[in-house]
């Protein structure tokens, strides 16, 4: 049985699953914690009004820093994730982001 994400966020239903990225980011955010500030960096491409698709990779800065814009249907953003935040705190982070690129 196949479940689906019919979540919404920002106004805007998922056709992927952040989750599933989110988790398979969380190496690279607990390992980089020790090196200094981990953030998701990433766009989510709309698509009919859905979050049709999502690339995010993590980098590390000095500073806690964070950035969201619109070009078009994409959606670029920046964000700390701290591994204390745990994988619900880092989607809550995401989902404002998301909201105040509109």
């Amino acid at each position: 049985m196949e479940i689906q994400n019919k979540g919404t966020t920002a106004g805007y239903e998922w056709d992927v699953n952040p989750f599933d990225e989110l988790y398979e980011l969380w190496g690279k955010i607990s390992e980089g914690a020790n090196l200094g500030v981990p953030h998701i960096v990433g766009k989510v491409t709309l698509k009919s009004g859905k979050i049709g698709g999502l690339e995010m990779d993590v980098i590390l800065h000095g500073d806690e820093e964070e950035l969201s814009f619109r070009d078009g249907d994409d959606i670029y953003f920046m964000f700390p994730a701290k591994p204390e935040d745990g994988i619900e705190g880092i989607y809550l982070k995401l989902h404002k982001l998301l909201g105040d690129a509109q």
